[in-house]
């Protein structure tokens, strides 16, 4: 089967580089693509397609990883306000903004004030699909919940996030610092 995706391994590529418009992050989304194949998380029925290679299925399973990871990417946890400063960067040190990271950390505790009041199941699930990246169907699978009762939920936790810090996330994007 990985031969099959291999064959048209410069179609993903191009694929892949229009989601991402980085050619090493392409490549690695392929690579990514072959390791869940490869892993047996997805079956020969869906990868296939009278014999060849599904290219929807394919470009649904790039789409689903690149989503995936710039979930991760953007989580709270992986944004590290001071990661320039610490490396000692000259032109960082100039470009540090202390109302802007004093506004972003304003917000990050704000959100965990918030989701800290919620039910444990509403904070479980904030958790995984906010701060793991996981999708509906990630979140289903891994907690046996039917996505038909998660989906509900987190935009119940999106509305309640926007209601609660719309103005300030609103004013931190227009880089008004001072408002928040």
């Amino acid at each position: 089967m990985l031969e099959l995706l291999v064959k048209q391994q410069d179609d993903w590529i191009r694929i892949a580089y229009n989601m991402t418009e980085d050619m090493d992050e392409a490549k690695d989304l392929v690579q990514e693509m072959y390791l869940v194949v490869l892993e047996g998380k997805r079956s020969i029925k869906d990868i296939t397609y009278k014999d060849e290679i599904n290219r929807y299925f394919v470009w649904k399973l790039l789409r689903s990883l690149f989503i995936d990871n710039y979930r991760k990417k953007n989580s709270k946890k992986s944004i590290k306000t001071c990661e320039l400063i610490i490396d000692k960067d000259d032109k960082a040190i100039e470009e540090y903004n202390l109302s802007e990271d004093n506004s972003f950390s304003h917000i990050q505790s704000r959100i965990d004030e918030i989701v800290s009041g919620f039910d444990i199941q509403y904070r479980q699930l904030y958790n995984l699909y906010f701060v793991d990246g996981l999708s509906y169907r990630g979140i289903s699978s891994r907690s046996s919940v039917p996505v038909s009762w998660i989906r509900p939920r987190v935009l119940e936790v999106k509305e309640r996030l926007i209601e609660e810090l719309g103005e300030d996330v609103t004013d931190y994007f227009n880089q008004d610092y001072d408002k928040i």
